[in-house]
This record gives C-alpha cells, sequence and structure tokens, in this order.
C-alpha cells in the first residue's frame, strides 16, 4: 500500500475549497457552542468568519503535514 500525503488526500476530496471551509467552519462552531448562542445558520457574519479562518488555518496544518498518512 502506498502511503499518501495528507495534503493529497485533501485534494482528492469530491468537493470545493469552500465547501471544505464551511463544513470544517460548522464542526468547529457546533463543538464549541453554548446552548445560548445561535445555530449556525443564525449566527452572526462576523462569528461564522471567524470561524471560517480557524478552519483555513487547520486546512494549511493538515496540507504542511510531511508525514504521509497511513
Amino acid at each position: 500500500m502506498v502511503a499518501v500525503s495528507s495534503a493529497d488526500r485533501l485534494a482528492r476530496l469530491p468537493i470545493s475549497e469552500e465547501e471544505l471551509v464551511e463544513g470544517l467552519a460548522r464542526a468547529i462552531y457546533i463543538t464549541h457552542r453554548q446552548e445560548t448562542a445561535p445555530a449556525w445558520e443564525h449566527a452572526s457574519e462576523y462569528s461564522r468568519n471567524w470561524v471560517r479562518a480557524q478552519a483555513r488555518e487547520a486546512l494549511t496544518h493538515l496540507r504542511g503535514l510531511t508525514r504521509p498518512a497511513k
């Protein structure tokens, strides 16, 4: 079996970069959301952009991994 890098695995996903960022951002938001906070769909644009920035940084980190994934 040939090892594939994290960057290559991400590149093979059948979704756009923005869809990937949006999905990660939603997951990050939901993970840290307090009960009184609005659902993702009703969160302020500022909040969603802040979490999208976190998702983009997470992707940057994953793409920078040099050890091949198993």
